[in-house]
C-alpha cells in the first residue's frame, strides 16, 4: 500500500513539475498603456504551414488569420490588429482591457502536426487621458479639453453638388434682393429731390 501511494505521489509530482515547466515557457509581455505591442508567435519555426491564426483565449475570440499566399483575414475583434514580422501579432495603443492570454495557432500541411504558442499580455492600468491645453491671453484662463478622435463622414457627390447649388441660389437671391432695395432707395431719393425742386 505504501509503495502504491509513493508511486502515485511521484506521478503527481512529475505532473506538477511538467506543468510548471510549461508555464515557465509561456511568454509574458509587460506593456505600458497606449504602447504599441508586438507579440511573437513562438510556434513559427519555418514557413511550412497552411495558415496562422491569432486568438484571444480569455473570451475565445478570433483576431486575425492568414493562409499562405493570401492577404490577412480579420475576424470581428473589437480593436485594430495586424500581422508583424514572422507572423507576430501587433496591437497598437494597448489599453488595460487588452490584457489577457493570446494564442498563435499554426495549421500544419498534410502529414505534419499543428503547432501553437501562447503569450500573456499585461497592460499597466495607469492610463493617462491625453488633453489639449488652450490658453486665452486676454482672459488669462486655461481651458483643458479632452482629445476626441475625429470621425470622418463621407458625403456623396450628389449631396455635395446639391449643397453647392443651394448655396449659389441663396447668394443670387440675396444679391437680387439687395439690388432691389438699392434701386428703391435711389428712386425714393430722386423723388424727394424732384419734390424739393418744385
Amino acid at each position: 500500500m505504501n509503495k502504491r501511494y509513493h508511486y502515485a505521489d511521484l506521478g503527481w509530482a512529475v505532473y506538477v513539475m511538467a506543468s510548471l515547466a510549461l508555464s515557465d515557457s509561456l511568454l509574458i509581455i509587460q506593456a505600458e498603456c497606449n504602447e504599441d505591442v508586438s507579440m511573437k508567435c513562438e510556434a513559427v519555426q519555418d514557413k511550412s504551414y497552411r495558415s496562422v491564426t491569432w486568438y484571444k483565449l480569455n473570451n475565445q475570440t478570433g483576431i486575425i488569420r492568414r493562409s499562405n499566399g493570401e492577404k490577412p483575414y480579420p475576424f470581428r475583434f473589437p480593436r485594430p490588429a495586424r500581422f508583424g514580422p514572422m507572423d507576430s501579432l501587433v496591437l497598437p495603443r494597448v489599453r488595460p482591457e487588452d490584457a489577457g492570454t493570446y494564442q498563435c495557432l499554426l495549421r500544419a500541411n498534410i502529414g505534419q502536426t499543428n503547432r501553437d504558442s501562447k503569450v500573456t499580455l499585461n497592460v499597466s492600468t495607469d492610463c493617462v487621458i491625453h488633453t489639449t491645453v488652450a490658453v486665452t491671453a486676454w482672459q488669462n484662463v486655461t481651458h483643458t479639453t479632452p482629445m476626441c478622435p475625429i470621425q470622418l463622414v463621407e458625403v456623396s457627390v450628389i449631396w455635395t453638388s446639391c449643397g453647392f447649388l443651394i448655396l449659389g441660389l441663396v447668394k443670387i437671391t440675396l444679391c437680387l434682393i439687395s439690388m432691389g432695395v438699392v434701386r428703391n432707395i435711389k428712386r425714393s431719393h430722386s423723388r424727394r429731390k424732384k419734390q424739393q425742386q418744385w
